[in-house]
């Protein structure tokens, strides 16, 4: 059972959910035909080459070889492992699942803290808006927070109180070892019992891409420290791998083209409430390059908006070093992809703004409206630019020591820039700052990375590879190996007459024989359905090339006929290499069994024989599989 479910839920959830309607929240899609097309949601690309097959509910990209069924197309998309897809749909579909056909314990749990974290946003949410919460209420008003903002990002409040979430929960017959798990109270240090961990705050409830509570950040009212309270990591919960209110913009990021980072919670709720619909935050930490990979499923570029204080500034340092990171992913030929991996495609522009003095997102459109943040987001400059510009200012060009720093940091950072005109472009300007020579600048940059690539393991750069996924590991099949696969799973005859003779060295390609070796376990289901029993998405990929193109096949009884003469003929002529050894051994020992084994040779002779003029004629009567006949037939054909 696929990753604890039973093949008959699978296969339920599968009739039942439109593929269609849920690439189509992701992906433009244009009906061509019987299919869908748009431009793939997995690399970059110009020409749509993502196909959605409606009838077999499947999808499959020419350009990058992703492919797969609606539960791969989930994982990949949001990130989720395969029993977290299977709920999301079984729960669109209307498909309950048993308690028995849940994954293992860990999900389970999993699923214990998805609940638990839900009914405290609800009694959050109920506190802030009734009566206790006018303090939080005036707070939102004086900060000019519209309450169907508020309502839409489901802001709540935490009473003032040690016990009042416990106590909430105790109802629901939620313990409090449970809620240490989750980071909604904490154990007494001097004293038996637990304690609330928010109390007396507004809380901004912290979603997964599927709107899914699962943390939390509290803002205090009276002056209290800190000033704000978050959420520690859980297991439903990592920092640095997720975005504030990304579930509520990936609509806007995908229409609009692009993503707005900011740093505070009501940095991104005013920039909501101002039009700025793109807007996400990085949860109070800095910028990480797993988030930039979250944000690289939805757009098409970044814009990272920060303040020019202190904080803002330390930002911004931080941003310089994931860009070393990203450029180092870059000069491999690799780039963040929107699954959270990496991919061999383009990269994902980043262009950095920086706010007036003293201001931030929230004070700065309340003080001048919209207008003003878009004039600051027009004027954002390129990440390696603000980088370059910034390794510059902060050191003092004026003595000796400091441009030596700055030389060595600009050096350092070119050496990063995989395109070589960009990089000269770069040099010319840093050296004209440094009052050095732009060459010489550039032949130290390229030491450097000449330096770091010698320094690079094979052995590290294939197993970047293997996590990667690469497609490229598997060179392209045969066309008849190929043709021959796709007649097993669009035929039902071939499936039938042919499965029982093939066998696992028959298919050299090893992603096509591990299709096969799907087929062979579930002969009698759908071949979409074959994805759940795939190892990973390369296979689930060459499933859905396969699938997505409806062949018409051409007099497919004598297509099988022919192919079941060829193995009859491959398995005969093994047999008679196996007798031709035992004559040999024989002879040699005087074995009695030797006229028994020259008879059955003579035999697989005379068949041999018989079998070969057969498929001579079958070849002369129309041509094989659509695409060629095996390399060896005619080897095959002629008598041993």
């Amino acid at each position: 059972m696929p990753g604890g479910f039973s093949q008959q839920h699978l296969d339920e959830i599968r009739s039942r959910v439109d593929i269609v309607e849920i690439v189509g929240q992701f992906v433009k899609l244009k009906r061509t035909g019987a299919n869908w097309k748009g431009l793939c949601p997995f690399h970059t690309e110009k020409t749509p080459s993502f196909t959605v097959n409606p009838k077999r509910n499947i999808y499959h990209c020419f350009g990058c070889g992703a492919g797969g069924d609606a539960f791969s197309f989930l994982m990949r998309q949001d990130r989720v492992a395969f029993p977290e897809a299977v709920r999301t749909l079984a729960e669109r579909a209307g498909v309950a699942l048993p308690t028995a056909g849940r994954a293992p314990e860990v999900d389970n749990k999993l699923e214990v803290l998805r609940r638990v974290m839900a009914l405290a946003a609800e009694f959050y949410t109920q506190s802030l808006w009734e009566r206790g919460g006018e303090k939080a209420r005036a707070y939102l008003d004086q900060r000019g927070v519209d309450p169907d903002v508020a309502r839409r990002f489901g802001l709540g409040y935490a009473p003032e109180s040690w016990n009042a979430l416990l106590g909430v929960m105790a109802k629901q017959s939620i313990g409090e070892e449970i809620l240490v798990q989750a980071g909604l109270a904490l154990p007494r240090q001097n004293a038996p019992g637990f304690y609330d961990r928010f109390r007396g705050r507004l809380l901004f409830p912290i979603r997964d891409v599927q709107g899914r509570v699962v943390a939390f950040g509290g803002r205090a009212l009276s002056g209290e420290e800190p000033k704000y309270l978050n959420s520690p990591e859980t297991p439903l919960y990592v920092k640095g791998q997720m975005l504030y209110a990304l579930d509520l913009a990936k609509a806007a990021i995908r229409d609009r083209g692009r993503a707005i980072i900011v740093e505070g919670y009501l940095d991104c709720l005013m920039a909501h409430q101002h039009g700025f619909g793109e807007a996400v935050a990085a949860l109070g930490t800095a910028f990480t390059p797993a988030q930039l990979g979250l944000l690289r499923r939805y757009a098409d570029e970044v814009l990272a908006l920060f303040d020019a204080d202190a904080a803002g500034q330390k930002a911004s340092t931080r941003l310089e070093e994931m860009m070393n990171d990203v450029m180092d992913l870059q000069n491999l030929g690799w780039s963040v992809a929107r699954t959270g991996g990496f991919e061999k495609a383009g990269h994902l522009p980043i262009r950095v703004a920086l706010l007036p003095p003293g201001h931030d997102p929230d004070s700065l459109l309340r003080a001048e409206g919209a207008p003003a943040l878009s004039a600051r987001l027009e004027a954002a400059r390129p990440l390696l630019s603000f980088v370059l510009e910034k390794a510059l200012g902060d050191e003092d060009l004026a003595t000796p020591r400091g441009r030596a720093n700055a030389h060595a940091r600009v050096a350092l950072i070119l050496s990063k820039v995989a395109n070589a005109e960009e990089a000269t472009a770069l040099a010319r300007e840093a050296a004209r700052r440094l009052g050095v020579d732009s060459t010489q600048l550039w032949i130290e940059a390229q030491q450097l990375q000449g330096t770091r690539a010698r320094g690079r393991r094979p052995a590290q750069l294939s197993e970047t590879a293997r996590e990667a996924g690469d497609a490229d590991s598997w060179p392209p099949p045969v066309p008849f190996e190929r043709d021959l696969v796709a007649l097993l799973l669009q035929v039902d005859e071939a499936r039938a007459e042919l499965l029982p003779l093939l066998e696992e060295e028959d298919v050299a390609h090893l992603g096509l024989r591990l299709v096969l070796a799907a087929l062979r376990r579930t002969p009698d289901g759908a071949p979409e359905a074959l994805m759940a029993e795939l190892p990973g998405d390369r296979e689930r990929g060459l499933l859905a090339a396969l699938l997505v193109e409806e062949r018409k096949w051409v007099d497919t009884h004598s297509h099988v006929v022919e192919l079941k003469r060829r193995y009859h003929i491959r398995h005969r002529k093994h047999r008679v290499h196996q007798v031709t050894r035992a004559i040999i051994d024989a002879q040699a020992t005087g074995d009695p069994a030797l006229p028994a084994l020259e008879e059955e040779l003579r035999s697989l002779q005379r068949d041999l024989q018989r079998e070969a003029e057969a498929v001579r004629e079958l070849a002369l009567a129309r041509p094989g599989l659509p695409s060629q006949r095996p390399a060896d037939t005619q080897r095959q054909a002629e008598t041993p």
